[in-house]
């Protein structure tokens, strides 16, 4: 039997998590290991290990999305498949909550593997 009121998440990099499902929270409080804080925080990570020119303090995460073309092609084919068959749409009314910008004190992920 499942339980629509929760959801665990996982990877090979880490444990795991269990969310929240209602609220997107996990259930153990923080910050999610699969928010977009933390996606932001995991992309600086890797662009330092890369050697690749890291984004900046006052770069939002919107705006780094803006920027990738596949992330955008990818997007639109589902917002038209959605509105095709008449799920609903893409809600774009959310764009303030990705205007955050990275904070270095965002805790790392622990990772079960290393780089």
């Amino acid at each position: 039997d499942f339980d629509a009121d929760y959801s665990y998440v996982w990877s090979t990099s880490f444990q795991g998590e269990v969310i929240d499902a209602r609220c997107g929270r996990p259930v153990t409080g923080g910050t999610s290991l699969i928010s977009k804080v933390v996606f932001l925080s995991e992309y600086r990570y890797v662009c330092q290990r890369l050697k690749i020119p890291s984004i900046t303090s006052d770069t939002s995460y919107y705006n780094l999305k803006q920027t990738v073309k596949d992330y955008q092609q990818k997007k639109r084919a589902m917002t038209n498949y959605l509105e095709q068959k008449k799920f609903g749409y893409w809600s774009f009314e959310k764009k303030h909550l990705e205007q955050f910008r990275w904070q270095s004190t965002i805790p790392p992920i622990q990772r079960n593997i290393t780089m």
